[in-house]
């Protein structure tokens, strides 16, 4: 068991100022405007990444281990810190507040829907269209990929500089956009269905890629919704959409928002010793709607003792919008409150962070946070041998998905935590992007490759595609953890 500690901090001392840009604050730019001069240039190199140990149910990262290869001479700061005599107050306790506004999920709304005569089960699991979006790292890109067919319909630059380093991919719980953050910072929204996109230059269609060898300007693809900068920030790595409003009468989830991290101090894809900056964007605009600031003493940045590390590292949202993520090499998990903006620190983290349909994160340890006590419950098996860090899912039968050594994935059942099926794949290595489709298919990427697995969750069998560029995708990448959160009402 993990020693736990409660730290919540005001929003009225904690909201900071959402500026034009020009004095370091976000600036947002939306498909047909023109971009400015000084829409700069990726700074640094492309990442490597290489596997990390890993703990059970807690991160036990050595200064020496990373879980991805960076330059480790942290560069000169890039902009002002934030104050760090931050005023808190600090409570302890068990469970955690239920104070916050409850999202809809479609099991509160009438399949026979309202005047709009939406139908619910198409938002859950029976959706027109389903894509994963797969982070080409390396090649500054992101592969949108048809579940049912597997083809690779599109492939799109990240950033308008063609660099930015991607990684995490976050859906939308309607599957109609994907945002995607740059480890170099930036944020970008792409829709996945024409029907969304905007024909810009008003020549009657819409121009935008045809598949992985159409990559277009960014500028020039009509799919690309916008881009929002963060100036002075160094690294920025988790992404995660909330689910929303659901409106009956225009059958439409409303109101969705984006809750991403970032830190500075740092070269491109690192931070110092300044704490975290959390923010909340608007899904539709690109706007930063809310940000709080993490001192260092609440949310350290930077990697175990050293001055510099990666930051935040994986994060995904609870049927209640809220806010869960870790930090590497620091051992600990953060929830942000989605009404208050107040935050909760607990002791323990791992690598991959998932929350399942009854509210509980999960590492790919595996292990899962029991919310009365505050406790990680750790469900590691012999079966199921870790493989240096990976993502982790919870399919349609209440199993939780993670990469397993020996090159496989493998299942823990969510509520009594006994491990289950091993599947082994055509590819070894570390499977890290783990993700579950809108159907119930999970899906495993491996680390640096060029092929993304797809796995029959009754039959086990695997269907591959292969055509990606050195991926490294870690996180919701198909929706299917947003939709199950979405979806599903807690029994509890």
């Amino acid at each position: 068991m993990n020693s736990l500690y409660v730290s919540s901090l005001l929003s009225a001392l904690a909201l900071l100022a959402v500026g034009c840009g020009d004095d370091g604050t976000p600036e947002t730019w939306t498909n047909g405007d023109d971009f400015g001069a000084d829409q700069g240039e990726d700074p640094g190199e492309d990442e490597q990444d290489t596997d990390a140990e890993q703990g059970e149910g807690q991160d036990t990262t050595s200064a020496g281990d990373q879980g991805e290869e960076e330059d480790s001479t942290a560069g000169p700061d890039t902009s002002s810190a934030g104050d760090q005599g931050e005023e808190e107050s600090t409570a302890s306790g068990e469970g955690m507040d239920d104070g916050t506004t409850k999202f809809d999920t479609l099991a509160d709304v009438d399949a026979g829907g309202g005047n709009g005569n939406c139908v619910g089960g198409e938002l859950c699991g029976e959706a027109e269209f389903s894509y994963i979006w797969i982070a080409n790292s390396q090649q500054n890109t992101v592969s949108k990929i048809n579940t049912r067919t597997m083809v690779e319909e599109s492939r799109f630059y990240t950033r308008p500089d063609q660099g930015g380093n991607p990684s995490r991919t976050s859906v939308s719980v309607d599957g109609r956009a994907v945002a995607v953050a740059n480890r170099h910072v930036g944020i970008t929204k792409i829709w996945a269905d024409h029907d969304d996109c905007v024909d810009a230059n008003t020549n009657g269609v819409i121009d935008s890629s045809t598949g992985k060898d159409d990559i277009r300007p960014f500028a020039e693809d009509e799919c690309i919704a916008w881009h929002t900068e963060f100036p002075g920030m160094t690294v920025q790595r988790p992404i995660a959409w909330t689910s929303g409003t659901y409106n009956e009468e225009t059958c439409l989830w409303e109101d969705q928002k984006i809750w991403t991290t970032t830190g500075d101090s740092g070269t491109p894809g690192q931070c110092g010793e300044t704490g975290v900056w959390v923010h909340r964007l608007n899904g539709d605009t690109g706007e930063v709607e809310d940000t709080v600031h993490l001192p260092h003493s609440v949310a350290p940045c930077t990697f175990g003792s050293a001055t510099w590390g990666l930051g935040p590292y994986g994060a995904a949202v609870d049927n209640e919008g809220n806010l869960w993520f870790h930090i590497f090499g620091q051992g600990r998990t953060i929830r942000i409150n989605y009404e208050t903006l107040e935050h909760t620190v607990v002791n323990g983290s791992s690598y991959g962070i998932t929350v399942d349909s009854e509210g509980r994160p999960w590492t790919d340890a595996p292990a899962r946070l029991n919310l009365d006590t505050l406790q990680w419950e750790s469900a590691t098996s012999p079966d199921l041998p870790g493989a240096g860090g990976s993502g982790v899912a919870q399919d349609h039968q209440g199993r939780i998905w993670k990469s397993v050594a020996g090159g496989g994935v493998g299942w823990v059942d969510m509520e009594t935590l006994e491990a289950g099926q091993v599947v082994y794949l055509p590819t070894t290595g570390n499977h890290r992007g783990i993700g579950v489709d809108v159907d119930g298919f999970i899906w495993a990427v491996p680390l640096n490759g060029t092929t993304a697995h797809k796995i029959d969750p009754d039959t086990y069998e695997v269907f591959t595609y292969d055509g990606l560029d050195s991926p490294y995708t870690y996180s919701d990448m198909a929706g299917g953890q947003l939709i199950n959160v979405a979806c599903n009402e807690p029994q509890g």
